[in-house]
């Protein structure tokens, strides 16, 4: 008789992050228990053209200088958070959905040819490649690796894709990063449909109005057992399971029913072997958009129908704090999901002041804590794209010998 084949485990060794509300993991998550919004008046262009006026913006990254963008500065900032080396033969999988789009606005709003020095360089690739190369270069790897651009649902496609690679046996370790800043030319996108909140952010509250953008950075070094074994390092959480699926019903509008999250979500169960009652606790997208916050409560509601008798499973978001990140939203709330892992407690749903009432003793404006092991993890975006992943945490079972 064959023996089965074990699929290598999935570890997480290494998160970081750089928001609105911090410079690190740690410093994000003690202004997330404490209720704090990023939320501020956007001082890096001029928001007079448009109803809204407010995001999350990371306030000390001014990008001046002719060839300096907001992106590369915060970057930086992440690095010196992040491990100064990588293991040999670490790949690279990341997102950005525009990368450093400032220095083309630079170079839109620039208007005197007669000093040419003062014009930034004429962009001759694509803008996240840039960025991607830049983190290449900052740790000598040859290859800027593969690049996610599926709407704001990207980093988290970036970790699944990282994870199943471990799992099959193609790679070992994978560096996966999320980065994004607040451009005036995306900022004018989200205006001119009108998805923008011109007050507070308030995810699955009864009177949200919009999403509110923010500005962030993060990366998470995932490994196999085995390497984790050969470098010493010691697990933050397991990824256990993940799926991506597309709705594909409207360029923009999610399916109402939210059957293409409903068919992530069972995908990523199945992977990990699991049932929706071992969820205790879930990461929602929460844009705070009606469609959006709509079709997720509707594929909730799928998921776990007949549980809230038994369990009722509680969920939040975090974009009522730190702003939505869009390519670097899964990323960022992974890291953030770690903390929550670990410590048993949801953030504050920050805006919420009446939830809707399918949800009402499930989400909440202050920390809500739980009991369990496995946490599900969602982001959607244009396209009718969406992404869902599974942590577990770390000390939950011995590590798979791989």
């Amino acid at each position: 008789m064959r023996a089965e084949t074990i699929m290598p485990e999935v570890f997480i060794v290494s998160a970081e992050t750089v928001s609105a509300l911090g410079n690190t993991r740690a410093e994000t998550w003690k202004n997330l228990l404490a209720g704090k919004s990023a939320a501020a008046p956007i001082l890096h262009f001029n928001t007079a053209p448009y109803y809204c006026k407010k995001a999350a913006t990371i306030k000390d990254i001014a990008g001046n200088a002719p060839a300096s963008s907001r992106l590369t500065l915060l970057l930086q900032r992440l690095f010196k958070s992040l491990p100064k080396n990588l293991p040999e033969g670490c790949g690279l999988i990341g997102s950005t959905l525009k990368g450093g789009l400032d220095l083309q606005e630079k170079r839109w709003r620039k208007t005197d040819d007669s000093a040419p020095a003062n014009r930034p360089p004429e962009p001759r690739e694509p803008l996240p490649l840039t960025t991607a190369k830049f983190i290449a270069a900052h740790y000598k790897i040859k290859e800027p690796g593969l690049i996610i651009n599926a709407a704001c649902a990207s980093s988290t496609i970036a970790l699944s894709r990282a994870a199943n690679r471990i799992a099959s046996g193609f790679a070992d370790c994978i560096l996966v990063w999320g980065a994004e800043i607040i451009s005036e030319f995306v900022f004018a996108g989200f205006a001119s449909i009108k998805a923008l909140t011109p007050d507070d952010c308030r995810p699955f509250d009864q009177q949200r109005n919009g999403l509110m953008l923010g500005e962030g950075a993060a990366a998470l070094l995932l490994m196999s057992a085995a390497k984790m074994r050969e470098t010493g390092l010691k697990p933050l959480a397991k990824i256990s399971g993940w799926g991506v699926a597309n709705d594909a019903v409207h360029l923009t509008a999610p399916a109402a029913d939210g059957h293409g999250l409903d068919n992530a979500c069972c995908r990523a169960l199945r992977r990990a072997s699991l049932k929706p009652k071992d969820i205790a606790a879930i990461n929602a997208h929460g844009t705070a958009t009606v469609h959006n916050d709509n079709m997720e409560l509707a594929a909730f509601n799928k998921l776990f129908r007949g549980l809230d008798k038994q369990k009722k499973i509680p969920l939040h978001s975090v974009k009522g704090a730190l702003g939505h990140t869009l390519g670097a939203a899964g990323v960022l709330e992974t890291c953030i999901a770690v903390n929550t892992l670990e410590e048993q407690r949801l953030p504050p749903t920050v805006g919420l002041i009446k939830p809707e009432t399918a949800i009402c003793n499930r989400i909440a404006p202050e920390i809500q804590p739980f009991s369990g092991n496995h946490l599900l993890i969602t982001n959607s975006g244009f396209g009718g794209v969406n992404a869902a992943l599974i942590l577990q945490k770390a000390d939950s079972e011995k590590p798979v010998q791989g």
